[in-house]
């Protein structure tokens, strides 16, 4: 299984004592979505208030046992896909500065009881697509 850094960030996963597990280098061509803000004509207490779109992020297409880490905006501007992380658990220095996460959130999947961890990666494909699903029906999801 591998595991493709989408974001402009190194990403260090650390466990419970702050022990290093994994490391991805940083993307050269990070993942991004674009903001495109206009003004409602309206303010509180004179700041001008906006109303915001957000294009979706020129991602690669899902591939047979990869993963892809992103940001937690990438990951929410593309619900349908299941091959995304989104690091959680975020550990930040004495700054606030984050330096690590202790988890990933698998994005696109849904929280419901019974689901268990898939292993050997995402599914691709309408029949990985179906396995999942007839997973969670299986599984009272």
């Amino acid at each position: 299984m591998r595991v493709v850094n989408l974001t402009p960030h190194v990403v260090t996963v650390v466990d419970e004592r702050s022990r290093v597990i994994r490391r991805w280098p940083r993307s050269t061509e990070p993942a991004r979505v674009e903001a495109v803000r206009v003004p409602v004509g309206m303010e509180v207490d004179g700041v001008p208030l906006m109303a915001e779109e957000r294009t979706r992020a020129d991602l690669p297409e899902p591939q047979e046992g990869v993963w892809f880490i992103v940001s937690s905006v990438v990951g929410s501007a593309h619900p349908e896909r299941e091959d995304l992380l989104v690091p959680s658990d975020l550990v930040r220095d004495g700054e606030g500065v984050v330096t690590a996460c202790r988890s990933f959130v698998v994005s696109g999947l849904p929280i419901r009881s019974g689901v268990r961890a898939r292993v050997g990666g995402p599914p691709t494909g309408k029949e990985g697509a179906d396995a999942f699903a007839d997973h969670r029906v299986r599984e009272g999801c």
